[in-house]
């Protein structure tokens, strides 16, 4: 999803700047994006849930640029052990989900704001889930087993309680940073995607598209517009607001 919302906004004119853990890694990535006919993709590697890694990468910014239009928190941890059941999940792994997914916005959100208000202007976005606001639909995982689980481990497929705690805790997050930066011009929204289709399991896949009104999961280029509006002014006068694009599936 990140690639497809740097490759829209470079696409788009902006110059992006993507950071992710590995830096072999996100260099490829962006240069695989940099088509070089219109805005500039850059790499930097940078922990999130690391302040000071965080601090740097944005005063790098300040001092390359000068000035930030906007931020994409898009992130998503899965640390081993990830997909334990409830009834065993390892404290050391939920302190790692929550220290990327919901401290390390925090900590990004910290430094973009101090950019945005020096210079009056900016948009936050954070990628929230459908599982920040609703309670995951445990059927659908009922049929999934560890073999096929396309993201590895030892454990099936399912909506561990570390992800949906943290993504809840992005929507709160970005209500009161709205409330906070408004008077400096600077909004705060949140996305909130459903399901994307990534290789996962028949019986899940199956599962999923039955319970969704629009009968199949996303693909990744389905939150294209979306990121395109919240960053631009065609959204000048929202924040504090959670686009939700999930097929329908908080509609039931």
């Amino acid at each position: 999803m990140g690639q497809e919302f740097a490759s829209t906004l470079s696409n788009s004119g902006a110059t992006v700047l993507i950071a992710d853990l590995a830096q072999t890694n996100i260099e490829h990535v962006a240069s695989k994006l940099d088509s070089g006919e219109k805005g500039e993709v850059l790499g930097r590697e940078c922990d999130i849930a690391d302040r000071d890694q965080v601090k740097a990468l944005f005063a790098e910014i300040d001092q390359e640029y000068g000035q930030l239009d906007f931020l994409i928190c898009n992130v998503m941890a899965k640390p081993e052990g990830y997909y334990r059941p409830f009834d065993d999940y390892d404290p050391d792994t939920w302190r790692e989900v929550i220290d990327a997914n919901l401290t390390g916005v925090f900590f990004c959100s910290q430094e973009a704001a101090r950019l945005m208000r020096r210079q009056g202007s900016g948009s936050i976005v954070l990628t929230s889930s459908i599982y920040g606001m609703t309670g995951p639909d445990q059927r659908i995982y009922r049929g999934c087993s560890p073999a096929k689980n396309p993201y590895g481990g030892a454990d099936p497929l399912n909506a561990p309680a570390a992800y949906s705690a943290s993504k809840g805790g992005v929507n709160a997050l970005a209500q009161y940073l709205a409330t906070l930066l408004g008077p400096d011009q600077v909004r705060v929204n949140v996305l909130v995607p459903g399901g994307v289709y990534d290789g996962q399991e028949e019986s899940f896949h199956d599962a999923y598209i039955d319970r969704t009104p629009l009968m199949r999961m996303a693909v990744w280029s389905d939150y294209n517009g979306a990121i395109l509006f919240l960053v631009s002014d065609a959204s000048r006068y929202m924040t504090g607001a959670k686009l939700v694009i999930d097929g329908g599936w908080s509609a039931w």
